[in-house]
């Protein structure tokens, strides 16, 4: 694993990969919890971790591509001070938002990806267990990518469009989202964002047949369509966050498989030869 060296100011590129420890030896900060705020430095780290549900955390990234993280406080009600307050706050103290996920660990020290900048756009509570597995209450943060959720298509449209044309809207929707400003509301509508474009393209190309067993999905959705998984072959912290070759539909069984089972990461090298052959396929048509 190739470790990036850590830049005197908070300049981090995605995908760059960092030891934690690095991180607060060159900037400060609380060592131990999931939202540091460096003494001196107008900016704020947030680690994650998306594979663990302990203590009551459930962060994850949605297919509109907001972030959904968990405030910090592992025992009792989440209250808002501290990092919770920070990162509520954080548009009116000019501070910045700086995402890392945790991907590996090495020589027992934790190697986090970075994500991208962040915004608090909302956030809301709802009930979870604490450490001594007591029902509390949590704070769910909503986070968007600055820059976030950009290029959008109606519903209708999307529909409509061959397998050849979704890609390449989606191919279109990955790159635009390098210049697009975001707003820091969020609003309701019924357009496909980036994100909901690559999504369309994997379920369209599987055809309701899970892309890791080849077996049909096993059940049908509340929409009415046979139910499968997007799958992003990379972590968004990798720098393969929503692009068209990089996702892939599979049913519940074999998604849990890649994130859970011996060989994860072998099943996932075969989903990665799989994609590569359905976009060449598609291509060549």
């Amino acid at each position: 694993m190739e470790l990036s060296e850590v830049p005197e100011e908070a300049e981090f590129s995605m995908g760059d990969q960092y030891l934690r420890k690095e991180l607060h030896n060159q900037f400060g900060g609380q060592r131990q919890y999931g939202i540091s705020t460096p003494k001196d430095h107008s900016f704020i780290l947030v680690f994650t971790d998306t594979e663990s549900e302990e203590h009551g955390y459930r962060d994850h990234f949605r297919d509109d591509g907001i972030f959904i993280y968990s405030g910090e406080g592992r025992v009792g009600d989440m209250t808002m001070d501290g990092g919770n307050e920070r990162i509520r706050d954080h548009h009116e103290n000019n501070d910045s938002l700086h995402v890392f996920e945790l991907v590996a660990e090495q020589n027992g020290a934790d190697v986090h990806s970075y994500v991208g900048e962040y915004e608090h756009i909302g956030h809301y509570w709802e009930e979870d267990y604490d450490d001594n597995d007591d029902l509390r209450d949590v704070i769910r943060f909503k986070l968007a990518p600055v820059g976030g959720p950009d290029l959008e298509i109606e519903e209708s449209e999307a529909r409509d469009l061959s397998e050849e044309e979704l890609f390449e809207r989606a191919k279109q929707a990955t790159s635009s989202a390098q210049t697009t400003s975001s707003s820091s509301t969020e609003t309701e509508r019924r357009n496909y964002t980036r994100s909901n474009v690559v999504k369309e393209f994997a379920l369209r190309t599987a055809d309701g047949v899970c892309q890791g067993c080849k077996e049909k999905a096993p059940f049908k959705g509340k929409d009415g369509n046979w139910f499968l998984e997007v799958h992003h072959l990379h972590r968004r912290s990798d720098g393969g966050p929503d692009d068209p070759e990089n996702v892939i539909a599979l049913c519940p069984n074999c998604h849990r498989r890649r994130h859970h089972g011996k060989d994860g990461d072998e099943f996932n090298e075969k989903l990665v030869k799989r994609v590569e052959d359905r976009n060449k396929e598609l291509l060549n048509n």
